[in-house]
């Protein structure tokens, strides 16, 4: 069942995580009531896509066009690893999974 939902669903921040970038610090963050969260570049990436309107395929197809490589990694190793670090965030209850039934537009 959970790969069901995750190729079709839509993965989004939940409602009371914010993502921000302190400038100060120079570090991406996510601001929760309970604590805030320091993130690498690639989680802070990931996490910006995650607006309810990208699945996980589009996700992983935009943080691979995204790299300046001449190798790319494999995109099935690349969405396997992104689907793990959502799977992760749904854990802590940091992201949810919205259905592609009730997808905002």
């Amino acid at each position: 069942m959970v790969v069901g939902i995750l190729t079709s669903g839509f993965p989004k921040l939940a409602q009371k995580g914010r993502l921000k970038f302190d400038k100060v610090r120079e570090k991406h963050l996510l601001l929760l009531p309970e604590k805030v969260v320091v993130l690498n570049e690639t989680a802070a990436s990931i996490l910006a896509f995650c607006d309810g309107n990208e699945s996980i395929h589009t996700i992983t197809e935009k943080m691979r066009s995204s790299l300046e490589s001449e190798k790319l990694p494999d995109f099935e190793i690349m969405q396997a690893d992104i689907t793990k670090f959502i799977l992760k965030m749904m854990d802590e209850g940091w992201v949810v999974m919205q259905d592609a039934r009730v997808k905002e537009t």
